[in-house]
């Protein structure tokens, strides 16, 4: 087995069977070897947040919580490999937009889309050639990863939540995706709310393409 197949086996196994993933990156950080095994992830160290909305710390801390709350989720994914990919690589883009505004504010506009680039290249190290599938839904579900969550703090009408999962490779792992971002960080919040808003958001989305579905006929 050559070494990218080795990385790729094992990051699987990490990201599909793991209870905490984060304890495999954090034992690569303290052996000096996640910059050298995966060093896009490394890069998220030290990335600053603001501390009102992630009080957990730095990227890498806040991805960590995520990876482990989506570990927790991944059995209701449709497609867990790619979910728990996305999570480990949703704020990518941060390492690349984060600044610090004259006001202090910390402001990381446009991540999702900006750290594509980075999402590529780590993809490129860390999946077999023929996974376009696989890495197209990582992609798609890093650029819309902020969306629902969102929509649901705006109580958005269905018409802005249609939009949304019409542009989704899979709506219902991408609702499981802001959850597991919502709750990886040290704030105290109870999800129910958005994830209902989200959940009547693509039964209605659901069901509207049923009914085109049906008048095309």
């Amino acid at each position: 087995m050559n070494k990218e197949n080795k990385i790729r086996k094992e990051l699987e196994k990490v990201l599909l069977t793991y209870e905490k993933p984060s304890i495999y990156f954090e034992k690569l950080r303290k052996d000096n070897k996640l910059k050298i095994l995966y060093p896009e992830i490394n890069d998220l160290i030290g990335v600053i947040q603001s501390p009102v909305h992630h009080p957990e710390g730095d990227v890498f801390n806040h991805t960590m919580m995520v990876v482990d709350e989506a570990a927790k989720l991944r059995d209701k994914a449709k497609f867990p490999l790619g979910f728990m990919y996305a999570a480990l690589c949703h704020d990518f883009g941060k390492i690349l937009t984060t600044t610090i505004k004259e006001d202090g504010k910390i402001i990381s506009y446009n991540h999702e889309r900006a750290g594509l680039k980075l999402v590529r290249k780590f993809l490129k190290e860390t999946t077999y050639k023929d996974e376009n599938n696989l890495r197209n839904y990582i992609l798609n579900m890093t650029e819309l990863h902020m969306q629902p969550n969102q929509l649901a703090n705006q109580n958005s009408k269905l018409k802005s939540t249609r939009k949304l999962f019409a542009k989704s490779v899979c709506p219902q792992d991408l609702i499981l995706l802001a959850k597991a971002d919502a709750l990886g960080r040290k704030v105290e919040q109870n999800y129910s709310v958005k994830e209902e808003y989200l959940i009547n958001g693509l039964n209605d989305y659901l069901n509207n393409k049923e009914i085109n579905k049906n008048d095309k006929l």
